[in-house]
């Protein structure tokens, strides 16, 4: 039994099996998702809404919406063969509320823990939208490819999640927001010393 963040009413445990083989980023993005509760649970409300926050003109209830919508997008997409970003709700509570917020944290690590992944790499059609102008290109794609792209998009709003806490006096781990491979390159230099 796992517990995200602890036993308040926010974070109710469930059951952490796999009865599949996950794809190789499965078990990374739920990684980043348990970083991003911890540090959702280290805030206030006011924190998590405020906007701006210094220069940043968005929230970072803001920036944890627009990732958490991406990966219910390609949660969708696991189970429709079609993947499409663009396609998202904007201004909802998961972006004014931190508790809503670690209710769909909790909600997208069991999916993605317990989804019955196919085997291989699953083929999908990518519907995006190349310009405001213009209709959704629609590309091929691959799941595996897709469940990487949503890590390290992920990641890459939780840098600027860690900006804006910081900018509001909270405490950031010290890997939080940065790529696999600046974290591995880090620890390759400190060993070659």
């Amino acid at each position: 039994m796992f517990a995200l963040i602890g036993d308040d009413a926010c974070s109710p445990p469930f059951n952490d099996r796999r009865a599949v083989t996950l794809p190789p980023a499965v078990i990374p993005l739920v990684g980043t998702l348990r970083q991003t509760a911890a540090l959702i649970g280290s805030l206030t409300d006011e924190q998590y809404a405020r906007k701006p926050v210094g220069v940043v003109p968005s929230s970072i209830g803001g920036h944890v919406r627009h990732s958490l919508d991406h990966i219910d997008a390609l949660l969708r997409a696991a189970v429709e063969g079609v993947l499409d970003h663009d396609r998202r709700a904007r201004d909802t509570e998961v972006e004014r509320c931190r508790c809503t917020a670690l209710e769909t944290i909790r909600r997208q690590e069991q999916q993605l823990l317990e989804l019955p992944w196919p085997p291989g790499s699953q083929s999908l059609r990518l519907s995006v939208l190349l310009a405001p102008d213009a209709a959704p290109a629609e590309v091929a794609t691959s799941l595996d490819r897709e469940l990487a792209f949503v890590l390290s998009h992920t990641i890459h709003h939780n840098a600027l999640v860690a900006v804006m806490a910081n900018l509001l006096g909270v405490p950031v781990p010290q890997d939080f927001g940065y790529a696999p491979s600046t974290l591995a390159h880090g620890r390759s230099a400190t060993c070659a010393r």
